[in-house]
């Protein structure tokens, strides 16, 4: 017959087991952040197949998750779980065991012990991130377009759709991967990178130490990898590349083909004074949306020192200009904010009817992806009727000087008292008068 076991025999068992389970939790978890920070750094580096890298990635934190589930088992529940899978159930519970062991094998150790492993999964996970400076993020966010892009096996539309993505993230790894793809064998991929790089405009890492990349593609790049090179520098206001955009905009002005209207949109980015003769023969061009688009530029030299000059072109082309045509002179002069283009307004409102002054003076919508589809930005905005546009322009402009406030005020008169005048029009010449009056009042009262 066996002896019987001295008291306490079986809590310094189980402290040994516990032992044992500790060791395993250290050996696990250093294991597991060797394996996190390896896969890490292997995948930031551009190095790896991501599918093996990530099942040996989760398969140790899954590992760790479960040891320290075990640990924490024993250490809440006096190993509950282990005794349901050692067969250590309350039915074979002897009378002499410790009361600790009879209290653990009556637990339901197969209920709690997932809900251990999905927590420790999570602490595991979190730390995990902890360690490799949020990889998982990375990897969303960055990582797995980088890699599609990387694979030279990979179609051109699948590359494409990583650089759309990787457009979309403004941080500062994302500029190197899309600068080093400027130099693509796949120049469709190129000039998406040209492109996405404008689009990192707000960057934290765009400088000026950014730009000779892309002032090399247009020197020495294929024709399509020039054109979206010298558009992202044109969104970035680089002036050096101002006499290039012209080249290009004239050139097309004067060829057979249709024109690029997003050449016109990078003048008005450029904002460079000495493109106003560019534009100005854009403001002729046959196509209408070509005209507004002109119009919309040549309003963008405000803060040029060719504001003034720029007014001038616009009234030029004012009489004899579309109505849509119109429509984007008149956004334009409220912009430049000359007081003296409220002349060329009012002869303009007097020389249309009442029907084409309810005319609504649509926006432009300006697609600055390569495809023509993306990247939508809409100009000349918000969209009122004729009527509005002008005295929202005029209420811009603001007439101060006597010679100017001698023609307004009648004419504005006039505008109220007109019958024929929409509602909302008239109610607005009758706030921009009596601004006007009320400007001029307190300045009589201050000399």
């Amino acid at each position: 017959m066996a002896a019987k076991a001295p008291p306490g025999y079986g809590r310094n068992d189980r402290r040994r087991t516990g032992l044992k389970l500790w060791l395993a939790v250290v050996s696990a978890n250093i294991i597991a952040l060797f394996a996190a920070v390896y896969v890490a750094t292997y995948l930031r580096a551009g190095s790896g197949n991501p599918d093996l890298m990530f099942a040996f990635y989760y398969g140790a934190m899954v590992v760790a998750g479960i040891v320290d589930a075990f640990w924490l088992d024993e250490l809440v529940f006096k190993g509950a779980f282990r005794r349901n899978l050692q067969g250590k159930t309350g039915r074979f519970v002897g009378k002499n065991d410790d009361i600790e062991d009879v209290a653990a094998s009556m637990h339901r150790g197969a209920s709690s012990f997932p809900i251990l492993v999905i927590i420790c999964c999570a602490l595991t996970y979190g730390l995990f991130n902890l360690v490799n400076r949020g990889f998982n993020n990375w990897w969303d966010s960055v990582g797995q377009y980088a890699h599609a892009l990387q694979n030279k096996d990979g179609d051109t539309a699948s590359r494409v759709a990583a650089v759309r993505q990787l457009s979309n993230h403004m941080r500062p790894e994302v500029l190197e991967i899309l600068e080093k793809h400027l130099l693509d064998e796949d120049p469709e991929v190129a000039r998406y990178a040209a492109w996405a790089i404008g689009r990192h405009k707000e960057n934290p890492a765009m400088t000026m130490n950014r730009l000779p990349a892309l002032v090399e593609r247009v020197r020495n790049g294929p024709p399509e990898v020039r054109r979206e090179a010298l558009l992202a520098l044109a969104r970035l206001q680089h002036q050096a590349i101002a006499d290039e955009i012209d080249e290009a905009l004239i050139a097309e002005l004067d060829g057979p083909g249709p024109l690029d209207i997003r050449l016109l949109w990078a003048e008005g980015y450029l904002q460079h004074g000495d493109s106003l003769a560019a534009i100005d023969k854009a403001l002729y061009y046959p196509d209408e949306t070509v005209q507004r688009l002109a119009a919309w530029a040549l309003s963008q030299q405000r803060d040029s020192g060719k504001g003034r000059d720029a007014a001038d072109l616009l009234e030029q082309r004012m009489p004899a200009a579309p109505l849509a045509t119109k429509c984007a002179i008149v956004h334009g002069l409220g912009i430049l904010t000359d007081e003296r283009s409220n002349l060329a307004l009012m002869h303009a409102y007097d020389s249309l009817s009442p029907q084409e002054r309810l005319v609504v003076c649509e926006r432009v919508s300006v697609y600055i992806a390569p495809d023509g589809e993306n990247d939508r930005e809409d100009l000349m905005m918000p969209q009122e009727t004729y009527g509005m546009k002008t005295i929202q322009a005029m209420g811009a402009m603001r007439a101060t000087t006597p010679e100017i406030r001698s023609e307004v005020e009648p004419w504005l008169e006039a505008v109220i008292a007109d019958g024929q005048t929409d509602p909302l029009v008239r109610e607005s010449a009758q706030s921009l008068l009596s601004g006007i009056r009320q400007q001029r009042d307190d300045r009589a009262q201050s000399e």
